[in-house]
């Protein structure tokens, strides 16, 4: 620091001065604080010992008064009389035992703070001796938790501690309760038993009014806490019978003593003295700040001392920082300007008048100052020069790069060379090509080292680099040797030339294309053909293995309906085929003969290029039509099990059974949940979803004009779906409702129905897909098949040997 002499001066004086002091008044201050402390700790012992005794007194008034009213012949008798013998108790009764009560409580004059006296039957009657003439009867389970607290409780009086007053309309509404269990003999039982208890509340405000007289100070008070941590006495009326302070829930619940302790952020001493028997305690609080506060004047005195102590010293420093410390902070500040690149704002400092070491050191400085200033002078011209090499380097148009010869390390790169590889100068700068791993092909690398040690150049060689992110560039590399700084370095430009070999090959490629194009289309055009052709043959054949079973019956309609979808996309790519034969004639006689033009082989080119997207698009659209009706009819011909996407594979059933009521007013709706996957037989499903569609067109439909039909799957809890189809047709008559999935059960007998339909679906929902289905429908209003399937279908036999013949219902 500059002024460090100064503040080792000061620290000295310090050291052998305020130091003594300050030890001096450290240990008085220890030392009477310590007297202190022992004098507070020993009054405040003696004055929670002299409260505790007031305490256990109290508490044994209460226990003495208790122990004579149970033993009180004639109160005990009538508590046993009232429950064994209710119907000949009589007011007497109650009056004769409150006199009693009073009677035995009139001994007791120094009881100033009784509030009431219960005593609480077994069987729940009260007698009541207290602040008010009527009471209500006592609550039920309070009573029962005190008398279970009174038996198994090993005093005599059980001090329940700070409770709510069992007599709602006393004002008292927090009372110290005693109980007592009354004991009577019995002459059957030979032995002594439970009659009741009496119950002995004992005013807070009493013992408050008491604890209140004492004073411990500023600031500082007195708790008493019950055997269950609640407060019997606080400062704050409102506090009785809350929580004692969470920081003595560590202190012990016996004996005496005190600690130190952090209330409300502060520190301060606590003394303890805690009744055995019974584990209440009583604590007094004093506030350190408040027990030491006698010593604020011996602490006063001290300070005073210290900062007369530090004017004289401050004095001393003064002087000393005047006529030392700034010629030496002065050269310093000059020293550090320089340091700092600013030696042209440092000027010559003044002599000093004395003859000693520091005007000494102050002329050297100034002769040291002349110097530098020519120094800089020299270096200012110099970093011109390189300022102007550094600019043409970095804003040069093409891509520069300096390495050591002796390396091959980076010395720098410009901003081009950076755009153009994707490194940043600090990823470059000190690595070698190779680490970098620019070059393609390394014995580049050695062809270009060796033909610079040949001719101490390299221009224009071509070669092959890699950018940072793998893209590979056409390099043409000049360079030439040079020293910077006294080293030996190579500068050279390695040009991008990628574009400019594209360009070029895409005009040597363009003529070929031509040919390739008109070649590749033909082909794909024959293919397309083959495809088709192959894919007619096929669904001729499925049609043919379909008939054959009596199930699959229904879908000699459904191939005449995928036959006219076929229709038109087949029609389309015949008629585009056909075009693109009659234009490819025309353009290769065009070509063969002379003087074709450009512009004609473009509009072949672009006309060929439509109509074979045209041609794609609808070979695509039959190829899926196709593809969909073979999945679907290899489903429902085989007995097959595997898994399958459960919305895409019931549109595919419902794509193929669209003919069936295309043409007709009827409609079909599906919701299906996404992302339902099923390990089933796809081919028993699509038979159930073919008899309910062929049903509901059958039967729900029969004479009218329109009608909608509805499929909804959707899951059913984990490993469950649940599909619904409902129609809106005629409905199924309550009579018939319980029959529709018998055998030979039909409406239409000897009109087209034969009553297999449905017993088909019940079959395939319960033997085959291990599922449920449940008929709801209304006269008039439809019908709905509500069927649940499990996720994983159960094996069936076929499936388990691997068979793929047709599935018998």
């Amino acid at each position: 620091m500059k002024s460090q002499l100064t503040v080792k001066l000061i620290g000295y004086l310090i050291v052998v001065s305020i130091l003594p002091l300050s030890i001096f008044a450290l240990l008085s201050y220890n030392l009477a604080r310590d007297t202190l402390v022992s004098l507070a700790h020993g009054y405040g012992a003696q004055l929670l010992d002299s409260q505790t005794e007031y305490l256990q007194q109290q508490m044994e008034q209460v226990e003495n008064l208790a122990g004579r009213i149970a033993g009180t012949e004639e109160i005990s008798a009538v508590a046993a009389k009232v429950d064994a013998h209710g119907d000949q108790h009589s007011a007497y009764d109650d009056l004769a035992t409150q006199a009693k009560i009073r009677q035995n409580l009139n001994a007791y004059s120094g009881l100033k703070g009784i509030v009431s006296i219960d005593l609480l039957t077994n069987g729940g009657h009260r007698f009541y001796v207290g602040d008010t003439l009527t009471v209500a009867p006592a609550d039920e389970t309070i009573r029962r938790r005190y008398y279970g607290a009174g038996l198994e409780a090993a005093q005599s009086v059980l001090w329940l501690g700070v409770e709510d007053n069992l007599n709602p309309a006393s004002p008292k509404r927090k009372v110290i309760s005693a109980l007592k269990i009354i004991n009577r003999y019995s002459e059957e039982k030979r032995t002594s038993e439970p009659v009741g208890m009496l119950l002995i509340d004992y005013s807070t405000e009493s013992l408050a009014a008491h604890f209140r007289q004492i004073d411990l100070g500023k600031e500082a008070y007195l708790l008493v806490v019950d055997g269950h941590g609640r407060l019997v006495y606080a400062p704050e009326p409102g506090r009785i019978g809350a929580a004692r302070p969470v920081q003595f829930a560590g202190l012990p619940q016996k004996g005496k003593g005190s600690v130190r302790l952090t209330l409300d952020g502060r520190q301060a001493y606590v003394g303890y003295s805690c009744l055995d028997q019974t584990a209440w305690c009583a604590y007094s609080v004093i506030p350190e700040q408040t027990l030491l506060a006698p010593m604020q004047r011996l602490t006063q005195a001290a300070l005073l001392l210290m900062l007369l102590c530090f004017a004289v010293i401050a004095m001393a420093g003064r002087r000393f920082r005047r006529n030392i410390v700034l010629p030496i902070q002065a050269i310093s500040n000059g020293f550090k300007k320089i340091q700092d690149l600013h030696a042209g704002s440092v000027e010559p400092l003044n002599l000093p008048t004395t003859r000693d070491e520091i005007a000494e050191l102050v002329a050297w400085f100034n002769d040291f100052l002349a110097s530098l200033h020519l120094r800089e002078q020299y270096e200012a011209r110099l970093r011109e020069s390189e300022h102007k090499f550094s600019s043409i380097f970095q804003l040069s148009p093409v891509p520069l790069g300096i390495v050591r010869i002796g390396t091959g390390e980076f010395v720098d790169v410009n901003d081009h060379w950076q755009r153009q590889f994707g490194f940043t100068h600090a990823e470059v700068v000190g690595r070698t090509s190779i680490a970098l791993d620019i070059w393609l092909d390394p014995e580049d690398r050695q062809r270009m080292l060796a033909e610079v040690e040949q001719t101490r150049a390299v221009q224009d060689f071509a070669t092959r680099h890699k950018t940072k992110d793998g893209r590979i560039l056409d390099i043409v590399m000049s360079g030439r040797p040079l020293q910077i700084d006294g080293a030996d370095v190579f500068i050279f430009s390695p040009v991008d030339v990628t574009r400019q070999h594209q360009i070029e090959q895409q005009i040597r490629d363009i003529n070929q294309q031509l040919e390739s194009r008109v070649k590749s289309r033909t082909e794909k055009l024959e293919l397309a053909n083959r495809e088709l052709a192959e894919a007619m043959n096929s669904l001729q054949q499925t049609k043919s293995e379909l008939v054959r079973s009596e199930k699959m019956a229904a879908l000699g309609s459904l191939v005449a309906g995928v036959a006219h979808e076929l229709n038109t996309p087949i029609g389309n790519s015949v008629t585009v085929a056909s075009t693109l034969q009659d234009q490819t004639e025309t353009t290769y006689k065009a070509v063969l003969g002379p003087g074709v033009r450009r512009s004609e082989i473009l509009e072949y080119l672009d006309s060929v290029a439509r109509g074979t997207e045209l041609l794609m698009r609808n070979l695509g659209t039959a190829r899926e039509l196709v593809a969909g009706f073979k999945q679907v009819a290899a489903d429902q011909a085989s007995n097959q099990r595997r898994q399958f996407n459960l919305k895409e594979t019931v549109e595919g059933i419902l794509a193929t059974l669209a003919p069936m009521y295309k043409k007709t007013p009827f409609t079909m709706a599906c919701e299906i949940d996404a992302g339902i996957v099923m390990d089933s037989y796809p081919g028993p499903l699509g038979q159930m979803l073919t008899n309910f569609v062929t049903n509901a067109l059958t039967h729900a439909f029969e004479g009218r004009t329109a009608g909608s039909m509805r499929l909804t799957c959707t899951r059913h809890g984990e490993a469950e779906v649940e599909l619904r189809f409902s129609d809106d047709g005629a409905g199924i008559p309550e009579e018939h409702r319980n029959r529709v999935f018998d055998p030979f059960f039909t409406t239409k007998l000897g009109r087209g129905g034969s009553g297999l339909g449905l017993n088909i679906v019940y079959n395939i929902v319960t033997s085959i897909l291990g599922g449920t289905i449940v008929l709801e429908s209304e006269v008039g209003k439809g019908t709905s098949f509500i069927v649940v399937l499990p996720l994983h279908a159960p094996l069936i036999a076929s499936s388990q040997s691997g068979s793929s013949d047709p599935v018998q219902f």
